[in-house]
């Protein structure tokens, strides 16, 4: 048994000994529910919270009712983009009884507030154990490493789970659905009626059977809301950064009809308060990024100013004299970027990194079937007989940067120089990837020192 990291108090709820930072409110929010909260936080501030839910397995298995719960996330939740889904085994208890469990990661929208939930899917003597941990995407550097502690020193008392609450006998509880009822997945039956299918690249790795994760990027491609703007039309609307209104015969060019049109600039060649509001991020702008993606097929572009508490995207559109515009509240950049990277769940295999030459990579990357390293491992071929798309963001005030190869179903690689000139592809799972994205550009944003605990021996 570890002990509770300094600063967390245990506290005991039920059949759960809970450490939680002095002020948090832990209280029974339901049938086989608990909730502990952080502390008031005024009004219009997104509360973080953990949710702790368990029911009678009934002989579901892990991977059936982790395939669930992501599939209700993806029904059930506004604008949900399913980050990551990972083996994790809790650190006190008995050891998962039919393999490790599960950590889930993804983005959703409570009201105005982009969030984030952290979710741990685990069995413990016959109990299935969810615990979903949300806060807001801002709240990330604060409140994501304190929530995995609060996890991993949780310590239960199986024997109490199954006490009778509120009235509740155990036969009651059984005939109303066992495993499915009350649980973040729904109906287990209706959702994932039957184990789910297996990925034996992955099992093999992993040595248990773990689900194939294919389908889960399918359902949930990248999908550009924002509006059509030509090039044209936007590089006239930035004149507009310092002065006041167009030029009489700028009013009358195509470009400065279709601003109007969009509903941002008056017929008299002033800006609308929309259009006061699409130019705020630049005029107040806190930090800009530049993303490019590179594929056998082609590339895109993609580019992001947040200020002033919100968010300008701006992203290649299906001509290439268009470009597709968002604005956005600033927390939810990292989201859009990372729905227009492809990030998705995906077991990533570690491996020694792979190191190629320039022209090799180059060669990879502009067609599918170039040849791989000689004597490649299974890891290696694993990863190489995916698509390829290499993306990198890039900091416009400061030249930071960070790049990666997303390899589909392989996961995603780290891009690095490596010796002599060479390229450097290391294995990073989803997770990590986001955790690096949202606290790139909010140390960006906040202009302090870039700190990344999730990747060893970074040092800025």
């Amino acid at each position: 048994m570890t002990a509770v990291a300094a600063g967390l108090i245990p506290e005991r709820l039920g059949a759960f000994l809970l450490p939680c930072p002095d002020g948090w409110e832990i209280r029974e929010a339901g049938q086989r529910m608990l909730a502990v909260e952080h502390p008031r936080v005024p009004d219009g501030v997104f509360r973080p919270n953990m949710v702790l839910r368990w029911e009678r397995a009934n002989g579901a298995s892990i991977a059936r009712y982790a395939t669930a719960a992501l599939a209700s996330a993806l029904q059930q939740l506004r604008d949900p983009r399913i980050i990551s889904h990972e083996l994790w085994r809790p650190n006190g208890g008995r050891a998962v009884a039919e393999g490790p469990g599960r950590r889930q990661r993804f983005v959703h929208r409570v009201g105005p507030h982009p969030v984030c939930v952290d979710r741990w899917i685990w069995e413990t003597d016959g109990w299935m154990v969810e615990g979903s941990c949300s806060y807001t995407v801002g709240q990330h550097p604060g409140m994501k490493l304190l929530f995995e502690q609060m996890i991993q020193d949780q310590r239960i008392d199986a024997a109490l789970l199954g006490r009778p609450e509120n009235g509740e006998t155990e036969a009651a509880a059984e005939a109303a659905g066992g495993v499915s009822r009350g649980l973040a997945s729904g109906d287990l039956d209706s959702i994932a009626p039957r184990e789910p299918r297996l990925d034996d690249a992955a099992s093999a790795w992993a040595g248990t059977a773990v689900e194939d994760l294919g389908a889960v990027a399918g359902e949930q491609p990248c999908r550009n809301t924002g509006r059509i703007i030509s090039i044209p039309s936007l590089e006239l609307f930035d004149t507009l950064m310092h002065r006041d209104r167009l030029g009489r015969f700028q009013r009358k060019n195509p470009a400065a009809v279709q601003l109007q049109a969009a509903g941002l600039l008056t017929g008299e060649g002033t800006l609308t308060a929309a259009g006061e509001e699409f130019l705020l991020p630049v005029r107040q702008s806190d930090a800009s990024f530049l993303l490019e993606a590179r594929r056998a097929e082609g590339g895109s572009v993609l580019q992001a100013w947040i200020g002033g508490g919100w968010g300008k995207v701006t992203e290649t559109g299906p001509d290439p004299d268009d470009l597709a515009v968002q604005l956005v509240p600033a927390g939810m950049v990292p989201g859009l970027i990372a729905g227009w990277a492809g990030l998705a769940p995906a077991w990533s295999i570690p491996h020694e990194p792979l190191v190629l030459t320039m022209d090799h990579y180059e060669a990879r990357i502009g067609a599918a079937g170039t040849c791989p390293p000689k004597d490649p491992g299974s890891e290696v071929l694993r990863m190489w007989e995916q698509p390829w798309t290499e993306w990198q963001i890039v900091n416009q005030e400061t030249g930071g940067w960070f790049g990666w190869v997303n390899a589909a179903r392989a996961g995603h690689y780290r891009l690095s120089p490596g010796p002599g000139g060479s390229v450097r592809l290391e294995p990073m799972s989803s997770a990590v990837v986001w955790d690096v994205l949202v606290r790139f550009i909010h140390a960006s944003v906040e202009g302090i020192p870039l700190l990344l605990p999730e990747v060893p021996g970074f040092n800025g």
